[in-house]
């Protein structure tokens, strides 16, 4: 099943079915637009090792992250840590600085709920910022992404 696509501005608002199916990880992480609409969009993302391993924060966005497999550690700026398990989630608002670590033994598997401030674009490197307000891009050795490996099995295998 394909990801659900945004619809243009000019087509009227509409349902749209989308699948969870990603691959699980041998090595670093996946993060994989599953829906999108002006103002909200959902990803799946899996890490086998690891995480967002650099504080950080959105400037144009408040999303959440709901874990669906393993568990995970969320940190703020200063280093209090909470624990997520499975089936909770964490709210994080625009501006809140967090970073977060896979501490299970498998694959974590979550949900990523992104909603953005209707009418105003979205995304661009300038809005995912250090706290010296540098950006740091998700992807960058800075935040200690590695090469990932996908594994031959996949979340939610069934939902096409």
């Amino acid at each position: 099943m394909q990801p659900a696509r945004k619809l243009e501005p000019t087509e009227a608002p509409q349902a749209q079915k989308f699948s969870l199916r990603t691959p699980y990880m041998k090595q670093g992480r996946i993060t994989q637009l599953v829906a999108e609409t002006e103002n909200m969009w959902i990803h799946t993302k899996i890490n086998y090792e690891g995480g967002e391993n650099e504080i950080h924060c959105h400037l144009d966005e408040d999303h959440s992250f709901i874990v669906l497999e393993g568990r995970m550690s969320v940190f703020d700026e200063k280093g209090n840590e909470q624990k997520i398990e499975k089936y909770q989630g964490i709210m994080i608002p625009k501006g809140a600085y967090y970073r977060y670590l896979n501490t299970g033994k498998e694959n974590l598997v979550v949900i990523r709920i992104g909603a953005g401030i209707k009418g105003k674009p979205q995304g661009g490197v300038e809005m995912r910022v250090r706290p010296d307000g540098k950006p740091l891009l998700a992807d960058s050795e800075e935040n200690k992404t590695v090469p990932p490996v996908e594994d031959t099995r996949y979340f939610a295998e069934s939902a096409g």
